[in-house]
């Protein structure tokens, strides 16, 4: 078996007397789908946050690759191949899909000169791995907002991504778009990439899930195979409290 692409171990981390993340050991094997869920409040964002390097934990490591990340800053965790989607996906809407999806290479290469040719061939490339075909000339702002997510993705593909973090993914999207994105995202896992869903919607969390990771006041309350849990169970692990009919 091969070595699991992210370990984090004994996360902790308290703002003021508020302890938002109490020793949290997670392992992410490469080519998983793995589901973070947990009330507002539980520790999930935290745990994110620190992992990509946004937040430094007051105690615990995090490994990417079998390398551990000893600065704990974003630059850090992207050179290590760790990439993140929030809600809002962090666009330019007044750029192109391919400067969109190229940028974070070309300011990685510090190139001087823009070369459109280049730019069109990151992005070409990117939206080919995912089977998807974009308007590359088309500012971001005029997409639905589905297809930005896929130039979000396109994105963090770009930059050699090994762990890929998307926050609600689904939220603002159709059913089918919804579906669309589920396939996009198992075809990558095919390919070798884990993903790490952070999502309400728990119909959608079954359906694409290896592995649920539960979080509850700050604390990981287990790891389990989505095929053993159901809605009722996940709501009592998240909560603490029998669902009642």
């Amino acid at each position: 078996m091969s070595d699991p692409i992210l370990v984090a171990e004994n996360l902790s981390l308290s703002f003021g007397e508020v302890r938002a993340l109490d020793g949290v050991d997670v392992t992410i094997e490469a080519g998983e789908i793995r589901c973070l869920a947990g009330e507002n409040g539980s520790g999930k964002s935290t745990f994110v946050k620190i992992v990509s390097g946004v937040y430094v934990p007051s105690q615990g490591t995090v490994t990417v690759g079998g390398a551990p990340l000893t600065h704990h800053d974003p630059r850090e965790a992207i050179s290590a191949g760790v990439q993140v989607i929030y809600q809002d996906l962090s666009l330019f809407d007044h750029l192109s899909v391919a400067e969109n999806i190229a940028i974070n290479v070309m300011l990685h290469e510090g190139t001087r000169y823009v070369r459109r040719s280049r730019m069109h061939a990151i992005a070409r490339e990117q939206l080919e791995r995912m089977g998807v075909e974009l308007p590359l000339d088309e500012p971001v702002g005029s997409l639905s907002m589905a297809n930005k997510q896929l130039v979000a993705i396109a994105r963090a593909l770009s930059m050699d991504a090994k762990v890929l973090f998307m926050d609600e993914p689904t939220t603002a999207i159709t059913t089918k778009e919804v579906d669309r994105l589920l396939t996009i995202v198992q075809d990558l896992k095919a390919r070798g990439l884990s993903i790490v869903f952070i999502s309400h919607k728990l119909d959608e969390v079954f359906e694409i899930a290896d592995t649920i990771t539960i979080f509850r006041d700050g604390r990981k309350v287990g790891d389990f195979p989505a095929s053993e849990l159901d809605n009722d169970s996940l709501s009592f692990h998240m909560t603490g409290r029998e669902v009642l009919h």
